[in-house]
């Protein structure tokens, strides 16, 4: 029985801890990207365009060739699909103003996982922990667990960043075959509370003067996604309420051009995808005319 008890107080001892004190090293990774993105959004004088979603635009985007090639400003606010859509959002507003570009380019789960996920969860309990009250009493039990799992077992990447926010000189293409598969999708398309806090955004961003538009990620490309109702719906659904630069399969990628993840594109990919993105920009531009 003393065993026992000791055990539970030991337990209880070792959450405490990690609750209040413990710096998940992928977290503090997370902050420090953040920090360098809007330091230079800040300084930057006059409009600017920034790029929006997980890791996937981290990988996808070369601001700095886009600064090279166009006037506007661009700012890579790649971060990761764990914080969940919410997050992503805030992050998008709180560094964007009047008469501002956001190009949001989000994979594919967070239209339907968690609008507030695992590593916001994490994010929040290191450093705004009063925005825990996002989750149920529930859900924080849980991600808690769960991100200390996870922390055991984060190994860091690291790559070369430009200060504009994107990873350069990605010269692998290291696909582990564990990792070379297509992405499992919902069943059926549904209008989840992320999508909900997507319209929420929209509006925000149309009252501020803020101009967004939707793009799709770039991706390991995979025969199924021909047939997937879930993609098909998800394109139907975008383009009917949002402003939508190309389709899902003109960013599906072959394997050469993928790093690490199925989401994550090396530098032939990172190239090919920003001048794509140039010759779509410059195309609606023409259009607008």
């Amino acid at each position: 029985m003393v065993i026992v008890v000791s055990v539970v107080v030991l337990f209880i001892v070792g959450i405490f801890l990690y609750f209040f004190f413990y710096q998940a090293k992928g977290i503090v990774r997370i902050k420090r990207l953040l920090v360098l993105k809007e330091n230079y959004a800040a300084r930057i004088q006059g409009k600017k365009c920034l790029i929006v979603g997980g890791s996937d635009v981290l990988y996808s985007f070369d601001t700095a060739l886009l600064n090279e090639q166009e006037e506007l400003s661009h700012v890579n606010f790649g971060l990761n699909v764990g914080l969940g859509m919410q997050f992503i959002l805030d992050t998008a507003m709180k560094n964007a103003k009047s008469g501002d570009k956001i190009v949001l380019c989000l994979a594919y789960s967070l239209y339907y996982r968690p609008n507030h996920d695992i590593f916001a969860y994490e994010y929040y309990r290191m450093y705004n922990r009063h925005k825990l009250k996002r989750f149920s009493p529930k859900m924080q039990a849980y991600y808690l667990l769960a991100n200390l799992r996870l922390n055991v077992k984060f190994v860091e990447k690291k790559f070369d960043i430009s200060e504009c926010g994107a990873y350069q000189n990605i010269a692998i293409s290291d696909l582990d075959s564990s990792k070379n598969k297509p992405l499992r999708f919902p069943d059926h398309f549904e209008e989840t509370e992320a999508i909900q806090a997507l319209h929420r955004f929209i509006s925000m961003a149309k009252r501020r003067n803020i101009e967004v538009k939707l793009t799709y990620p770039s991706t390991l490309e995979f025969d199924t996604y021909e047939n997937s109702s879930y993609i098909a719906d998800l394109k139907a659904y975008l383009e009917s309420n949002f402003t939508v630069i190309g389709a899902p399969n003109d960013y599906f990628v072959p394997l050469s051009e993928i790093a690490n993840s199925v989401y994550h594109v090396n530098q032939i990919g990172q190239r090919r995808r920003t001048e794509q993105f140039l010759r779509e920009i410059n195309n609606r531009e023409r259009m607008s005319i």
